[in-house]
């Protein structure tokens, strides 16, 4: 079974500005759809202020995080020779020391250095084509977390080919990031959703929680729902295999490559679905909603949440498999 977040909140015309009906703002970044509901009436000046705080976060993200963005600093490391060192800034060298929390607590589960298999795989997949098996492992000496190295803001990679992709895990931190950046502008009550991503503080300008519902793929009735979630000050996030798929033969993968076999998993009867994680960060909810697609069924992963969640007190999970 597979499931969606969909954002469950009274929405109405943003003009009226009534007591119980939250401010919208919405639009679409690097692909992805965002909406942020700010739980207060606003004046104009107010809605071009949480404008200029919007973009600039984006912006941020953009020039920082963004793999496909040529100029970003992610790429200017993923484009790095061997030995070559780079300064970093201090928000890329926060990012990946928390980065590698999430590698350690996976136990190599979640690798961010796939992405030059990543690329093979998708290029060939596009076509139609399986890549060739000496083509993937030629990529082996470019993997690994311990091929990055990184101390006191100066970065080097061991292989001229090791690459990043850290969209396990940065768009939950861009949805804390907006959240936290609004708190301070003075808007306490807040929900802000990117990509699926969702982190919310305050209450509903109807002076209740902010709530979400977990839908099943082919009934989006929330009165159907699997689930109903109150958020308090918490993230949601969602992991799954319906965004990008492949069909070759009889076999349909999916976007994201298991480090241990460098082959995208495979959609099967018994194999996770969909993961959604409850926590008090939305990169920590991406993070581990990531790590749990990687475990082949649901049993180990929940045998593997029962592990680490004395880490994450309060944090929720929800796995479902074909």
């Amino acid at each position: 079974m597979r499931i969606f977040l969909f954002f469950f909140v009274l929405i109405l015309n943003s003009c009226h500005n009534a007591p119980s009906s939250p401010t919208l703002f919405s639009g679409n970044i690097m692909t992805m759809d965002y909406r942020i509901l700010i739980g207060s009436s606003l004046s104009i000046q107010d809605r071009a202020e949480i404008n200029r705080v919007i973009f600039s976060t984006f912006k941020e993200i953009d020039e920082i995080y963004n793999k496909w963005n040529p100029h970003s600093e992610l790429s200017k490391v993923n484009n790095l020779k061997a030995g070559e060192k780079l300064s970093i800034s201090a928000s890329l060298e926060d990012f990946l020391r928390r980065t590698d929390q999430m590698v350690v607590l996976s136990e190599g589960r979640f690798d961010p250095t796939i992405e030059p298999v990543q690329l093979l795989w998708k290029e060939h997949l596009a076509k139609g084509q399986l890549p060739q098996e000496s083509d993937i492992q030629k990529l082996i000496p470019a993997l690994g977390w311990d091929k990055i190295h990184l101390s006191r803001g100066i970065l080097y990679k061991d292989h001229d080919l090791t690459r990043l992709d850290l969209g396990g895990i940065v768009k939950g931190y861009a949805v804390d990031l907006l959240v936290e950046r609004l708190n301070l502008l003075g808007y306490p009550n807040v929900y802000v959703e990117w990509g699926g991503e969702i982190k919310a503080s305050g209450k509903h300008p109807a002076n209740r929680s902010w709530n979400v519902f977990i839908s099943r793929l082919s009934d989006i009735d929330p009165a159907h729902a699997i689930d109903i979630l109150s958020l308090n000050d918490q993230a949601v996030a969602t992991s799954g295999d319906y965004l990008q798929r492949w069909t070759l033969g009889k076999t349909t993968y999916f976007h994201i490559i298991d480090p241990k076999t460098l082959h995208p998993l495979i959609v099967k009867p018994g194999s996770i679905s969909s993961a959604s994680v409850v926590a008090s960060s939305c990169e920590l909810a991406d993070g581990l909603a990531t790590i749990l697609m990687f475990f082949p069924n649901t049993e180990e992963g929940y045998a593997w949440i029962e592990k680490i969640s004395p880490l994450f007190p309060g944090t929720k999970f929800w796995l479902y498999s074909e």
